[in-house]
């Protein structure tokens, strides 16, 4: 369980939600006192937005999360067929090597882990989580 220093959890789904989040119209926010998460989006209602928008910023116990970048969850893709899939399988690394090539790669990757079913799927989502598990950590580590 994921805690503040003050003791009081972190509400760690919507942490990981907030970090892999690649909706730009959406922005995640962390209270540093009572560990919420809460989520500024562009579907919110104007008054919604700007409600929230003035507890935010009206203050201090709000730290804005950042998401993972789109270059490093890439990277994940390619650390894990290169060190969990090509080992076991090198017609099954070649295949999600080209889907990650170009653009939609990401899509690609997980309709490619789809059709290869679910061993591999679940081997992708452990890897995936626990790099993400990491991100959460060390970011968390960087604002407390």
């Amino acid at each position: 369980m994921l805690k503040l220093r003050n003791g009081k959890p972190i509400e760690k789904y919507l942490l990981e939600q907030a970090m892999d989040d690649s909706d730009l119209s959406n922005a995640y926010f962390l209270n540093t006192r009572t560990g919420e998460v809460v989520c500024l989006s562009g579907y919110d209602t104007p008054d919604e937005r700007e409600k929230l928008s003035e507890e935010i910023d009206g203050s201090n116990d709000y730290t804005r999360i950042d998401r993972i970048e789109s270059s490093e969850a890439y990277q994940w893709m390619v650390d894990f067929i290169d060190t969990i899939v090509a080992p076991k399988d090198e017609q099954v690394a070649e295949k999600l090597s080209i889907a990650i090539m170009g653009k939609g790669a990401f899509r690609r990757f997980k309709d490619v882990l789809y059709v290869l079913g679910d061993e591999w799927e679940q081997q992708w989502y452990h890897w995936r989580d626990e790099r993400l598990q990491e991100a959460m950590d060390e970011w968390l580590e960087s604002v407390l």
